[in-house]
């Protein structure tokens, strides 16, 4: 009695799976988690904290903007944006990105004036780069002698 008890739901459990359904964009989400995927839609709402919050959505995405799978779901599946936002977007606005998008958005930017180190070309020999002289000190008018120390004058020839 014990196993046909065991049999009925293995036949049971057996029939629920074949009557679920899947959705074939969810299915590809569920088995490329953690890669990259597009938006498809021309806009796509992007909900920091789910699709019931109050306002509306926190902003739009446009069409071919780069996400991450973080969870995949039949309504909307939890993403990541390159900038490290995370949101929910509709399941059925997000698709596979291609390998041609990916290579566009992930490409290194092209090395700038702005990332090299500048380099200063000084002549040490210029004599604009040598210091200035020390001034001279100030010219003082000769002290006056203390009487009774002077030397008497000569014969004047």
């Amino acid at each position: 009695m014990c196993s046909r008890g065991f049999v009925a739901s293995l036949l049971v459990a057996g029939l629920l799976g074949a009557c679920s359904t899947t959705d074939s964009n969810t299915a590809a989400a569920g088995a490329n988690n953690g890669k990259y995927f597009a938006v498809s839609a021309t806009e796509a709402p992007f909900y920091h904290y789910g699709p019931l919050q109050g306002n509306g959505p926190d902003q739009k995405l446009p069409q071919d903007t780069l996400v991450t799978l973080i969870r995949p779901s039949f309504g909307y599946s939890k993403v990541k944006l390159l900038n490290g936002e995370q949101g929910y977007v509709a399941s059925e606005d997000i698709h596979v990105a291609s390998a041609a998008l990916i290579a566009a958005a992930t490409a290194p930017p092209p090395s700038t004036a702005t990332s090299r180190i500048p380099k200063f070309r000084l002549d040490s020999n210029d004599p604009r780069l040598i210091a200035p002289p020390e001034p001279l000190p100030l010219d003082l008018p000769e002290p006056t002698p203390i009487p009774g120390t002077e030397s008497s004058p000569g014969p004047v020839p």
